[in-house]
């Protein structure tokens, strides 16, 4: 059972550097990228839908990490 927590626990902080990747290139397509050759408004279509994207997944994964490496647990095994 403890293996299982740990592999949930290394799942979590992967699932939070994703979510900084996410922000990461949302931020970098809206305010960064100006010398691609892409239509500006998919530019900012692709990156905005990232940015928001890296904020929700900030948000799960931070509830995640918060569950299972601060949270008590009740169940008594």
């Amino acid at each position: 059972m403890e293996d299982n927590k740990v592999v949930m626990q290394v799942q979590a902080i992967f699932r939070f550097f994703m979510a900084l990747f996410y922000l990461g290139a949302g931020t970098f397509l809206l305010f960064f990228a100006k010398n691609f050759q892409i239509n500006k408004a998919l530019l900012n279509l692709v990156g905005g839908t990232f940015l928001f994207y890296g904020i929700y997944r900030i948000y799960r994964a931070s509830v995640s990490i918060y569950k299972l490496f601060f949270a008590k647990e009740n169940n008594p095994e």
